[in-house]
């Protein structure tokens, strides 16, 4: 049968207690000792022995923190980062109190159940969500190929409205690549078929602005087609803010 762990503060509070009544102990000792031996510098040796005392008490402080505090919370933040990079079989290792160590078992639950949904619906909507969110998070780590793979995985689900999301977001990695012309066919495609989760004016408006560097006169067009439609509409407002503030 395991032990309980300790919880952080009674673990905390039980080193420093000791440490404390440790040193109170032995600076009372030195003192005596100084002035047993050298009473006429009695003083000074005390000061130099209550010095190395608090130096000890520094660095044992600090090494006390360091292995029940600072170490287990970087091995959390550091398995955080993992997932956040796209590795969902990362875990956060176990600690030596029960704090830490609850929060790594939530966390190691978290990164486990997100990887089931991911494994078990693949092809259906919880799955492919887990799937783009997966992908989301690569890109924001900045492994752009990585994400642009899993992108094109959730981009060919049956379902569209993950499937538009899963676009326009590769075509935003084709746009920052320099790869203008992938990014105006999905664009396109999108417009073309819009979904719940992308409607056809913002695939326009995209489309619009790759458009104003390649083609002022496409981009113009299209501006002037999303004001036509429905000149209430937010898109529209944005054609008119492009047509009469042109970059």
């Amino acid at each position: 049968m395991n032990r309980p762990k300790p919880a952080l503060r009674v673990e905390l509070l039980f080193y420093l207690t000791f440490l404390a009544a440790f040193a109170i102990l032995v600076g009372v000792g030195t003192s005596q000792f100084a002035l047993a031996i050298a009473p006429e510098r009695g003083v000074f040796l005390v000061v130099v022995f209550v010095a190395l005392e608090v130096g000890i008490f520094v660095l044992y402080g600090r090494s006390l923190v360091n292995r029940l505090v600072l170490r287990p919370l970087s091995r959390i933040m550091d398995t955080a980062d993992a997932v956040a990079d796209g590795d969902l079989a990362a875990r956060a290792p176990d600690a030596d109190t029960r704090d830490f160590a609850t929060l790594a078992e939530r966390g190691k639950a978290a990164a486990k159940q997100f990887q089931e949904v991911a494994d078990k619906y693949s092809m259906v909507g919880p799955g492919k969500v887990a799937r783009y969110l997966h992908a989301s998070a690569m890109m924001q780590a900045g492994d752009s190929a990585a994400a642009e793979s899993e992108f094109k995985s959730v981009a060919s689900s049956s379902d569209n409205d993950i499937a538009a999301l899963a676009k326009m977001a590769l075509a935003s990695i084709y746009v920052g690549s320099n790869r203008q012309a992938e990014a105006v066919k999905l664009y396109k495609e999108l417009a073309d078929h819009p979904s719940a989760t992308v409607s056809k004016s913002t695939a326009q408006l995209d489309l619009a602005e790759i458009y104003e560097k390649t083609d002022p006169q496409q981009a113009t067009t299209i501006y002037q087609q999303l004001q036509k439609d429905d000149p209430r509409s937010p898109a529209a407002q944005v054609a008119a803010r492009k047509l009469f503030h042109p970059k």
